[in-house]
Order: C-alpha cells, then structure tokens, then sequence
C-alpha cells in the first residue's frame, strides 16, 4: 500500500459525531511515549500530520487521519505513566472504551504498539485482555527497534510471539523506517 493523502479529519471525545462515511479504522494505541504519533507520522511520510511530544500524555483525544480516501487511521491517547490526574485519566479511558464500544465504527485492526526496550508492562497486558474481551483483532508493533542489538531483538519478538499466540509481531523503526514495508502491506 502507497499513502497518498494523509489528512487530519478530526479529534473526538465521548459522544462526538462520526464521519458520516463509515470506513474500516486501523487503531493505534499503547502506553504513553511508546511513538504512536510519530508511527502515523512515519507511515504517511509527514512530519508534522500527528502531534507529538516528548512530555508523555500529549494526545488527549482520538484523532482520526483519512488516508488514501479509503480508510481511517486512529491516533488513541497513550496509557500508563503519563503525569496526569485521576479524573484527567479517568476521562481518557472513559473516551477509549467509548470507542471501542461504539456500534457504527468498523474495527479492521487494532494495532497495540509497545516499546521494545521495556518489552509488555503490566498496563499492556491489562489492555490486550481488554481488547480481547471484545473480540476485535489485533497485531502488537514493536516500536524503537533501532535501540536495540540485533540478538536483544529477536529475544524479545520470540517472548512476545510465546506471550501472544496467533497475533502478529511487527518489529518497527519511525528513525529507520525498519519494518513500514510489512506494517503497510498489513494495512492492505
């Protein structure tokens, strides 16, 4: 898959009006600063389409990207460690599991994105279990590959590959560009 057109549709939160067309949606999402972003950004060769930060907890809403006229890419808040309040991150998952729950919207995968030197942390199995009880399907991406040593690599795809049976593991560099060849023909 080529991106072409890559736009910025709109931000939601919980009871936002949808697009009107109801396009399949390819969802990204995983703890706070894991490069959800800069992934988008480095898919759709713009620098700047999603906003990034290295203050973890910048996106607040879902941000919906109209690719190709075809299909939507979510950019979903992050997860986990961010410095926010109680209620401030109450609220994001409150707009997360709206999301997900909402009957009009066509899920056709859900891309959870962890860090590969941390490798899963115990908010990443907490959302996988989360969305499994939905039954939506999903790969894991494994973001930053380019700090790690090769061997360091292929240890932490084989433990994750062991960890989540039957879901793809997509090794990815936004710095290298590692891994967009395989993450696009995916998306196809």
């Amino acid at each position: 898959m080529n991106i072409n057109s890559a736009t910025h549709l709109t931000s939601l939160v919980v009871n936002s009006n949808l697009p009107e067309n109801n396009l399949p949606i390819y969802a990204f999402i995983g703890r706070s600063n894991v490069g959800k972003s800069t992934l988008i950004n480095s898919l759709t060769n713009q620098k700047e389409l999603a906003r990034t930060s290295s203050k973890p907890g910048k996106t607040q809403t879902i941000n919906l990207f109209l690719i190709n006229k075809k299909i939507y890419f979510a950019d979903l808040p992050g997860y986990g460690y961010a410095k926010l309040s109680k209620a401030e991150r109450k609220n994001l998952q409150n707009i997360i599991i709206w999301f997900f729950n909402h009957p009009d919207l066509i899920f056709k995968q859900i891309f959870i994105l962890i860090d590969s030197k941390i490798g899963p942390t115990k908010d990443d199995i907490e959302f996988i279990g989360f969305i499994h009880s939905y039954n939506l399907p999903f790969s894991i991406i494994l973001t930053k590959i380019d700090k790690l040593k090769r061997s360091q690599l292929n240890q932490q795809i084989l433990n994750l590959k062991n960890q989540f049976l039957g879901h793809n593991i997509l090794p990815y560099s936004s710095f290298t560009q590692e891994g967009k060849k395989e993450l696009l023909t995916q998306i196809i």
